[in-house]
């Protein structure tokens, strides 16, 4: 006995740690995420987001007046889940976020704008509500607004990847505002919903050709999809935003989705292996999570930690629920890690303990 602690402490003083004493640290059964399910309403999201943007001014640091979803598990980290950065930003009317550009991949979900625009290399545009607007890695970027109009979006950056990583990158532009080197939306008048390409330019494989999927786009694709009679037992009517040059998310480490949760439909349950955070832009329902029942109702937003079971229902019986969510899928698949399963007891349905209610 006496032998073996002498083992033990040579190896501590030698920094070598025995396998066998954290064999299940190391190498769990199955995930076990530190982030936990949680759900952030609407009405106090807006009511603390819009009392920042009267009294925080931009220059009182970070120049974006965001909002992180904070996941209770995470030990006070600014992060939604392991993976995924989410934040509530709010821009004040006439006002300009200055550029910027980093190495965390970057997009963002308008949930109001009247009169703002991003601006992505030269090329401004006008962002409506329902859009879609990406920012792939170290692109000059700001935002403004060209009335009294306050805008409102949700900020999806896979910045604890790029912390973990230990590979981050940030500039400050030179400038207030960048330049405008391009016609205004640019990238849409060239290549249209993104099927498109201009017969002299070279394919673009990297990230997506357009900067913005609009939201008229988007929701003719959901009601085309509801036309054609097929659905996901999991999520119903759902589209994935991809590159359509390469059939690719559009972010290498995280993607988004679009549903239309129909009246009344109520989903089976599954897991897998990627972490989701959902805003609800419209509708209300429920979402069974580990047993937990979280309800949910226009603008608010929740989160599914990885290898959760959950599923969706909407509880309305004559109006159609949209969910926008992002995920880690593409950084899971592209590791090699992605796994799923159907929860199959009670016909793929989750018995609910509980009825989540928050703390505030």
């Amino acid at each position: 006995m006496k032998e073996k602690e002498a083992l033990y402490s040579r190896l501590k003083e030698q920094n070598l740690t025995p396998l066998w004493l954290v064999e299940q640290d190391v190498l769990p059964l199955h995930p076990s995420p530190a982030a936990i399910p949680w759900l952030w309403k609407w009405d106090q999201l807006h009511q603390l987001a819009s009392t920042a943007g009267k009294l925080v001014e931009l220059e009182d640091g970070g120049d974006r007046r965001a909002l992180g979803l904070s996941n209770p598990g995470l030990n006070g980290k600014p992060y939604a889940t392991e993976t995924l950065w989410m934040a509530l930003q709010w821009l004040n009317g006439k006002e300009i976020a200055p550029p910027h550009r980093h190495i965390a991949q970057a997009s963002r979900f308008i949930i109001q704008s009247e009169g703002s625009y991003s601006t992505v290399e030269g090329n401004r545009i006008f962002l409506e509500r329902g859009d879609y607007v990406l920012n792939p890695p170290m692109l000059w970027h700001d935002h403004g607004s060209i009335n009294d109009k306050h805008a409102i979006w949700l900020d999806a950056l896979d910045i604890p990847v790029t912390n973990y990583l230990n590979a981050n990158f940030f500039e400050s532009y030179h400038l207030d505002q960048q330049e405008i080197t391009k016609k205004m939306n640019a990238s849409v008048l060239k290549h249209g919903n993104g099927n498109y390409r201009p017969l002299w330019e070279p394919p673009i494989n990297e990230y997506p050709p357009v900067s913005v999927y609009k939201w008229k786009d988007t929701l003719k694709a959901l009601n085309d999809l509801k036309e054609a009679d097929e659905a996901s037992p999991y999520d119903d009517l759902a589209l994935e935003y991809v590159n359509s040059f390469n059939g690719k998310a559009v972010m290498k480490t995280f993607g988004a989705s679009i549903q239309m949760i129909r009246p009344k439909v109520h989903t089976k349950a599954h897991r897998h292996v990627s972490s989701n955070v959902y805003y609800v832009f419209e509708g209300s329902g429920y979402s069974v999570i580990d047993g937990v029942q979280f309800n949910w109702s226009e603008g608010d937003f929740f989160v599914i930690p990885t290898w959760a079971c959950h599923e969706h229902c909407n509880i309305s019986e004559n109006s159609d629920a949209i969910l926008f969510s992002v995920s880690d899928i593409p950084l899971m698949r592209a590791l090699d890690k992605y796994r799923e399963e159907p929860y199959l007891e009670n016909n793929g349905h989750q018995f609910v303990r509980e009825v989540f209610k928050s703390p505030l």
